[in-house]
């Protein structure tokens, strides 16, 4: 009779029982604490989850209402405007001036560089500057007294001018080929600054196809000219030399001033000239830029609507208590969309009644209705109320039309309402601690102290630190995961062992009873 292997476990050889079945059904009692352990982890991580969106979404909502909390949102946004096209304007920061006027202006011209260009004529950069038989030779021009050399092996357009531009660098002066024409620049502006030429007239002698002698010279395979741009190359060729700058000047308010550029800036405001006038005027205002701030009190209006609904949405949900995390058991006998809409409901609920949403909800409603003292006006004032169904917690309502209305003739008195500050002459107090300063504060800044609060509490409860309230219990949680499946482990070793021994004993009680057929001669 075969003997049992212990180390696989063949189930039954002896008995004839199904072994591997029993101690199968035997382990799944006994793993029923550790599936419960592994639930708890997943719900733990389902809340830690849930927790860091909420932290996400309330964070998002400060980023985006910050600005409100801040005085230099309402009285540095400022627009403005150019009665004559003759001048452009715009903002370069906060300015003092409300209005001012440009009677007279005219233009700087600004320095200009030596230029000369000679219309060689050239098809492309890539064309051969010596025909096609002629045998290629070094040729040389002087430039402001630097001998220039044109090497044989320069042989294209595009050659010859990249050779030529590195001898011209230490003469701070650029050769380019512009549509077929060489152009001579001087990096320097200003008088002072010319191009002289000359030795481009000099022969150098060659061969043409049929070995021929020839001359040829930078004159007539480049088209450069002997001259100066002091005093002209002559008839045909197009040349300037060096300028200086001339100032301009601009009449504001009755008062010269001279400007060496055409784009300058006068109390924070960019001011572009585009032509010389002197009939006419150009009238310039400044005026609040309401609409900056108006689309900035909409997107808080918005945010904290798309929030508290966000939140009261989260408190609210529904528990079912009956749906637990499916163990990895009870998913191998469920389809894909079975299993999503278990956890749909297995996770539903798990922020319900969370008092750390719900306080930091009634915070937020308080600090937006309660009135911000020594200011005349109020939320309703400026067109935004509360919704009067209680079923939308406190929605935010907001009469466009008003609110613009109030920002036009009101807008120190709704910087005050959101960017209220008080100062108690203690830096360490704020509107969380201090009533007095509470009540003295603007609206916006009593909000970002309470999203401060709240988001400190969630790191505290879900933050990713080990010290969080929730990775400390997943941490937990692992040790005794890891526990139960060592215990679990050392269970099903000894069930298999006594199952084990069993199988051997019956199978020595079989070795003996056909040993004792045998004696009796059976």
């Amino acid at each position: 009779m075969a003997s049992v292997n212990l180390t696989t476990h063949v189930s039954g050889l002896a008995s004839g029982m199904d072994t591997e079945t029993i101690v199968n059904n035997m382990m799944k009692v006994n793993r029923i604490p550790l599936d419960k352990i592994l639930q708890a982890k997943t719900i733990n991580s389902w809340k830690t989850d849930a927790y860091r969106e909420i932290n996400t979404k309330i964070a998002s909502f400060r980023d985006a209402m910050q600005d409100l909390r801040l005085e230099g949102t309402f009285s540095s946004a400022q627009k403005i405007s150019s009665s004559d096209t003759r001048v452009d304007v715009s903002l370069s920061g906060k300015t003092s001036q409300t209005n001012f006027t440009i009677t007279e202006a005219k233009m700087a011209v600004p320095a200009k560089a030596a230029m000369v260009s000679f219309n060689s004529q050239i098809s492309s950069g890539s064309a051969t500057i010596f025909s096609d038989g002629v045998e290629p030779v070094d040729m040389t021009f002087t430039v402001n007294g630097k001998e220039i050399k044109i090497s044989k092996e320069s042989t294209t357009f595009d050659k010859a001018i990249a050779e030529i531009n590195t001898q011209l660098a230490e003469k701070n002066i650029k050769l380019s080929n512009v549509g077929g024409s060489l152009v001579f620049t001087t990096l320097g502006t200003g008088k002072g600054n010319s191009i002289t030429i000359s030795g481009a007239d000099s022969n150098v002698q060659t061969t043409d196809a049929d070995s021929n002698p020839i001359n040829v010279n930078v004159l007539t395979k480049l088209g450069i000219s002997n001259g100066t741009t002091s005093s002209g190359f002559g008839e045909g060729i197009s040349f300037t030399d060096g300028e200086d700058l001339k100032s301009g000047y601009v009449v504001i308010n009755g008062t010269t001033i001279n400007v060496t550029s055409n784009s300058f800036t006068y109390d924070n405001i960019q001011i572009n000239l585009k032509q010389d006038f002197s009939g006419g005027h150009a009238n310039i205002q400044v005026t609040p830029d309401t609409d900056k701030v108006f689309d900035k009190i909409k997107t808080f209006v918005d945010k904290y609507n798309e929030l508290i609904k966000d939140l009261n949405d989260k408190i609210s949900e529904k528990k079912y208590r009956d749906y637990l995390p499916l163990t990895d058991d009870q998913k191998k006998d469920m389809k894909d969309n079975d299993i999503k809409l278990w956890e749909d409901k297995a996770k539903s609920g798990l922020l319900a009644n969370d008092s750390t949403i719900s306080q930091f909800l009634t915070q937020m409603r308080t600090s937006i209705t309660e009135m911000v003292n020594g200011v005349g006006i109020s939320l309703k004032d400026i067109g935004i109320t509360t919704s009067t169904d209680y079923k939308e917690n406190g929605k935010l309502v907001l009469d466009e039309d008003k609110l613009k209305s109030m920002l036009t003739t009101n807008l120190t008195d709704i910087q005050k309402l959101f960017a209220g500050k008080y100062d108690t002459g203690n830096y360490k107090d704020n509107t969380l601690n201090n009533q007095t300063k509470y009540k003295n504060s603007g609206i916006a800044v009593r909000v970002y102290d309470r999203i401060g609060d709240a988001l400190n509490s969630l790191k505290v409860i879900a933050g990713y630190s080990t010290d969080s309230s929730l990775v400390k219990e997943a941490a937990e949680y692992d040790k005794r995961i890891a526990s139960l499946q060592d215990r679990l482990s050392r269970t099903e070793q000894n069930l298999w062992a006594k199952f084990n021994a069993m199988e051997q004993a019956l199978q020595k009680l079989n070795s003996q009873s056909s040993w004792l057929y045998q004696q009796l001669g059976q």
